[in-house]
């Protein structure tokens, strides 16, 4: 936040200890000893630090920069607020202080501490390991990610924000009563259902890709003819279909998972936070597809024995605390188990080769004649050396090979199941218009009310009008200002022009007047 960079001279060449800063008229003493003292071409910023800005008294903080405001040509003050709340955010700044306070402080930039840390836990209790409920689209995502940690800075917008999605999402989508359903009880739902329903799960347009592949791909047209016609058919499948979309989050969960893992085996400036890797999940094809992971996956062929060990580990144990919850842990375990054991043996043939030249060399302390007898063990090390080579690299061959399918299945985009459009909420423009401001819709309503909001004097009270007559708000009489004649008018066209020829339209009036613009018009 800076309040000027005017910089003015001292003559006080005498050094001032900072000991001696006691109000800001020594402060200002200070700072010109010690930049007179430093011989910089351009004097440093000074910087301000106040913790706890949020906290602190408004009416002693707003004298304060009042203050340090009149010293602005003296000192390029740079202040630095900390605001202990990330829950209301800049909110806290804007709800306390005035309007002209706010002008004087010129915010630049605003940062998040731990951000990345806290976006991940939320990304992952509210979209990742949450395997039933309202889903966002790459759109929405994209605007809870700026609300987070760009526009508002605050965990109360975000909230606001999730709370906005859940209400809409169950008060304008009737099928959304199958987004929270108990698998395990899933006939009283269904039985809930109606004809309206079932028409609304036939048009869209993931089932009817999955009715064309019974026709295409299956050969099945009977079926397909049923899910088009047989209401009580359509009934009796939800129960798969919505049981393979439970599938696909909980394995998309442990892919993610593993992902997520991978990437401490590379450059740590490459690695992505996990709501960066969502983000790159939500967009076609989705994330195991996208190049960081096949970047991943190019690192992970260059591991060592030990680190795959432990990517091994770190994978398996994934998969044990996944087997009541993931499909995939029950299924994939088994092939980890078989790596595992393949590594084992691997490092067991290494040990082997290891051994045997600390033998050749205690028997070559011995006499040369026990040293000639021990060339041909030093061969055999040479080649227990290269057959682990060999196995280590068809061993780490297959897992990327293995890595290759599973991320591409688990991690495939949401849009390729049956019904997505019921779990994923993909209308961004509620969350636009209710959270960001729309500056131009507010200017055009306030020139069309200017009583109720500009307060302009040119326009009269409205309370005794009869409703005949013309609104006072519309009238244009000559002794108003130019300039509220002129709004006047452009109102009447019953849109607000461009900037560009409203500034025109100002220079033309006063052009007629035959002067000329003075500065003050011209800011």
């Amino acid at each position: 936040m800076y309040l000027e960079e005017e910089i003015g001279g001292s003559n006080d060449d005498t050094p001032l200890s900072i000991e001696n800063v006691i109000d800001i008229e020594s402060l200002v003493q200070w700072y010109d000893s010690n930049a007179k003292i430093s011989g910089l071409r351009s004097l440093p910023k000074l910087v301000i630090v106040i913790y706890n800005f949020d906290l602190l008294d408004p009416v002693i903080m707003e004298k304060y920069i009042y203050i340090l405001n009149e010293y602005k040509d003296r000192i390029p003050i740079v202040l630095l607020l900390g605001i202990s709340s990330v829950y209301r955010g800049v909110d806290a700044i804007h709800e306390r202080y005035s309007y002209s306070v706010e002008r004087l402080l010129k915010f630049k930039e605003f940062y998040l501490s731990d951000s990345i840390h806290d976006f991940d836990e939320l990304i992952t209790r509210f979209f990742i390991c949450n395997h039933f409920g309202v889903k966002v689209g790459i759109k929405v995502y994209n605007f809870l990610n700026d609300i987070y940690g760009r526009l508002k800075i605050s965990l109360k917008y975000f909230e606001l924000s999730i709370k906005h999605i859940i209400n809409y999402y169950f008060y304008s989508n009737p099928l959304s009563i199958l987004t929270t359903i108990d698998l395990e009880n899933i006939s009283p739902r269904i039985s809930l259902l109606n004809e309206y329903h079932v028409e609304m799960i036939r048009v869209q347009l993931s089932f009817r890709r999955f009715v064309e592949n019974f026709i295409n791909e299956h050969d099945q047209p009977e079926i397909a003819r049923c899910l088009l016609e047989d209401d009580n058919f359509v009934k009796s499948i939800l129960p798969v279909i919505l049981r393979d979309m439970r599938n696909y989050h909980q394995n998309f969960a442990v892919a993610f998972e593993i992902v997520h893992s991978l990437q401490r085996y590379v450059d740590p400036k490459l690695i992505k936070a996990k709501y960066e890797l969502y983000s790159y999940a939500l967009k076609h094809p989705g994330l195991g597809e996208h190049k960081h992971v096949q970047y991943l996956l190019y690192e992970f062929k260059k591991l060592k024995s030990q680190e795959l060990k432990h990517f091994l580990n770190h994978f398996q144990n994934v998969l044990e605390q996944n087997l009541e919850k993931a499909e995939c842990a029950r299924s994939e375990i088994q092939k980890l188990r078989e790596f595992h054991e393949r590594l084992e043996q691997i490092e067991a043939l290494s040990q082997h080769s290891i051994r045997s030249p600390k033998k050749i060399k205690k028997q070559k302390s011995s006499t040369s004649e026990i040293y000639n007898t021990s060339i041909p063990k030093s061969d055999i090390s040479s080649s227990s050396s290269q057959e682990f080579t060999d196995q280590f690299t068809k061993l780490i061959t297959s897992i990327f090979e293995y890595l290759q399918v599973f991320f591409k299945v688990k991690l495939r985009h949401y849009s390729t199941n049956t019904l997505y459009e019921i779990f994923y909420w993909e209308e961004s423009h509620s969350l636009e218009s209710l959270f960001l401001p729309e500056i131009r819709k507010s200017i055009v309503t306030a020139l069309r009310r200017p009583k109720q909001y500009l307060n302009c004097k040119c326009c009269p009270d409205e309370s005794d009008d009869d409703d005949d007559e013309i609104d006072p708000a519309g009238k244009i009489l000559y002794t108003q200002d130019d300039r509220c004649i002129l709004y006047k008018l452009l109102v009447g066209f019953g849109k607000f022009i461009h900037t560009d020829d409203l500034l025109e339209s100002f220079e033309n009036i006063i052009k007629k007047e035959n002067r000329d613009i003075t500065n003050d018009e011209t800011k």
